[in-house]
């Protein structure tokens, strides 16, 4: 008799129905990233040799990628990472330098 009440258990926690989730719409990752940088990115300082960044809540990766764009199209430079500071209210301030490397 318990081997046959545990083997119906053991059926019916085998038959557990599967349900499929409904489609949930979902902003694509670069509309909300796009707005945290307008939110969070500003240019302090820009010329032809450098590029200077205030930022909050971004990573200094994401700068980074900022940056070789903005010195690529300064003559096909690159961007180099020259100095990084903890600044007013806990935001941040990067400068890079946009260097032509020999090849």
């Amino acid at each position: 008799m318990k081997c046959s009440v545990l083997l119906a258990g053991l059926l019916l926690a085998g038959c557990v129905v599967q349900q499929t989730p409904e489609p949930v719409a979902v902003e694509p990752a670069y509309f909300t990233a796009s707005e945290r940088f307008l939110q969070n990115v500003h240019i302090k300082q820009a010329d032809e040799f450098g590029i200077t960044y205030e930022y909050r809540d971004v990573r200094i990766d994401e700068i980074a990628f900022l940056a070789s764009q903005y010195c690529y199209e300064q003559k096909g430079r690159k961007a180099v990472l020259f100095d990084s500071q903890l600044y007013k209210n806990f935001s941040r301030r990067a400068t890079f330098h946009c260097l032509e490397l020999q090849k």
